[in-house]
Formats: C-alpha cells, structure tokens, sequence
C-alpha cells in the first residue's frame, strides 16, 4: 500500500506540475490567436475527448502530464501536407494563418516563456503558503537517518541510528542551531558528541565547504540526514499575506539562480567529468523522495513541490532541445537570421536533443536504481 500510494502521489505532483506548465502555454497562445489544435491530459491512446471553440480536450491513458498541441509548432509539415493535397497557396495561408510559427517572434517567445512563469508562479505560491502556516521546529538530539557518500560522514564512521547530543561540547536545544553551529564551523575540525548503541562516544569531523551549487544539489556540511528528538510548534515565518508573498516570490528566485550550477556539476559527475554527480535524480528518485514528503507535514508537503516546480521551470528555459529553452533558441536563431530554418534542419536538431535528453534520463535512473538497491 505504501508503494501504490507513492505512485499515485508521485503521478498526481507530475500531473499537477506539467498541467500548470501546459496551461501557461495554453493560455497565451489562445490570447495570441494561435490555434491551438488540442490540450490532452495525460499522453495518448486516448480515452476520450471533446471538442469545444475549435480546440479538442483530451483526456489519456498514460498519465505523465499533459499536452497542448499547436498548429505550425512543427514549422510548415501542416503547410506542405495541404501543398501536396493540391491547395494553392492562398488557400494554404488561409489554413495556416493561425499558426505558431507563422506569428511575429515575440509573440512566440511569449508563448514559449509563458509555461515557465506558470512553473515559477506556482512555485512562489506554494512557498507563500507554506510560509503563511504554523511550522515545526525541531528540537533536542538529531538521530542520523541517511549518511551521503563520499562526505565527511563516512569519513568520520558516523552511521544511521547514531544519536548527535552535542559539538564542541556544546548543546543545542534548537536542531537547526547545531546545523548551523557546524555549517559556520567548515575547515575546521568540530568534535561531536554521539550515542550508539547506548554507548557515548566523541567523533571527529571536518565540515566541508560547500558552493551554492553543491547546496542546491543537497549535499550537507557534514553530509548527513536527520530527525530530531522532537518538533515544537513555532508562529508562521510571514505575518500577513504580503509579506508571505514576497518571501515566496524571493525563496523562488533564490533557489532558481542555484539550479543551474548544481545541474552542471550534477551531469558532469554522470559523464565522469566530475568526481561524483552529488544528489541528481530522476523520476524514479524523485518518486521515491516523495514517498517520504507523504509523512512530513503540510508545509513541508508544500515546500517539496514548490522546489520541483522551481527546478520544471529552470529545466525547461535551458537552450536545449527538445524542451521550451531549445525551442527559444531556435526562434532566437531564426530572428537573427531573418528567415526561418529549413525544416528538416530544424527536425534534426530536435531529434538529437530529444535523443541525448532521454540518455541522460536513462543514466540518471540507473543511479536511482542503484541508490535504492543500496538503501
């Protein structure tokens, strides 16, 4: 049961995450006058559809997302099918006169763009009401519950189970102070004091320094993950509704200037460029991770996908094909240009994108396969 509810869970954020991301682009095509030819829930076969204003919705059987299907999103394949059909050209421009790619360039760059604002908005959101709610803050001694590899954890022994009462001879009542305490502490050698197995002990470890990069690909000082002994109710982070959106609106694009970096050390560590791909996953480990978030709180529920849709946002707007930055790229090329690409140039350059995309998905996921046969 607990696997079926992680799925389920795991397939409602995604569903939730790319039908947001669709309906950015949805909406401003429409507003374009853009004809957009469908908007489909999940992917096909189809279980059914309706057409409603000249645009089919279609609900699907594999529910990974969504789609919004444009006419000329494809170049002119629409265009010469109707050529080889006999149409003269006047009847072919009537018939496309409502297609993507035959619009102005900013207007398609706003509809290319308009999925990642939806994707950065959502996110804002949810970190606004996350920050709106009462929290809670841990407290007293942090049982380790996960050790990262190659970190200064392993290199100190420490191990799950073990019981971190103090640093430096010092007590931290708050958990995140003794987080911090250690954090400030990076070069140096800090003395921590731990119980395992009923037996106290003092464990010597050097914080590392970490970039923001590595942070935002969730590497800790020490490395290592923990529950304390207790959570305490605390007052919300924001006091009124502005305040809340600002300091959502401000962790958003925080956290959207750290990803990049993070993905390029996390990539080049896959590719053997780097010495380890830190904390990269995929969809199975994205999947996985949402299992836990199901037992945290709310508000940390919240958190948990504001960051994915943070990171669908950032994804997205990097100049690679097939994805919406590779489509911008194309467009930005061809105003420079001042003519459009040939369209088997153009269907190539998506063809190898998509190919490397889903390598790079393939070697993420055996990493997660591997994680979790490890775990």
């Amino acid at each position: 049961m607990d696997v079926l509810g992680t799925i389920l869970a795991f397939m409602g954020v995604l569903i939730v995450l790319v039908l947001v991301h669709e309906i950015g682009h949805f909406i401003v095509a429409k507003r374009a006058g853009i004809t957009v030819q469908e908007f489909g829930v999940g992917f096909p076969p189809r279980i059914g559809s309706v057409v409603w204003h000249g645009t089919r919705y279609s609900l699907n059987w594999i529910p990974l997302g969504g789609f919004v299907k444009m006419l000329g999103e494809d170049g002119e394949t629409e265009a010469d099918k109707l050529r080889s059909r006999g149409l003269s050209e006047a009847a072919v421009d009537k018939a496309m006169a409502g297609a993507f790619n035959r619009k102005p360039i900013w207007l398609r760059l706003a509809v290319l763009f308009a999925g990642v604002a939806m994707n950065f908005l959502l996110a804002s959101l949810l970190f606004a009401v996350a920050l709106s709610l009462p929290a809670q803050e841990g407290h007293g001694p942090l049982t380790v519950t996960e050790v990262q590899a190659d970190s200064p954890a392993i290199a100190a022994g420490l191990k799950v189970g073990d019981v971190i009462t103090a640093a430096d001879g010092r007590t931290f009542e708050i958990s995140r102070d003794l987080t911090a305490y250690v954090r400030s502490r990076a070069g140096h050698l800090v003395q921590l004091t731990v119980v395992r197995d009923g037996n106290e002990a003092t464990v010597p470890v050097t914080p590392r320094l970490l970039s923001d990069a590595q942070e935002a690909r969730g590497l800790g000082a020490i490395g290592f993950s923990y529950e304390p002994d207790r959570f305490v109710d605390v007052p919300a982070s924001a006091g009124n509704p502005v305040q809340a959106a600002w300091q959502g609106l401000s962790a958003a694009g925080d956290l959207a200037l750290k990803i990049p970096g993070g993905l390029a050390s996390a990539v080049a560590g896959l590719l053997g460029l780097a010495p380890d791909a830190g904390t990269a996953v995929g969809p199975i480990g994205i999947a996985s991770e949402t299992g836990r978030v199901l037992r945290a709180p709310l508000g940390s529920q919240l958190i948990f996908v504001g960051i994915l849709s943070v990171n669908l946002a950032v994804l997205n707007v990097l100049p690679f094909p097939p994805l919406d930055g590779g489509r911008i790229a194309v467009v930005v090329v061809e105003a420079i240009r001042r003519r459009r690409l040939p369209a088997e140039r153009e269907a190539l350059v998506y063809l190898t994108g998509f190919m490397v995309l889903i390598a790079l998905v393939i070697l993420i996921s055996i990493r997660d396969v591997a994680n979790l046969i490890g775990d």
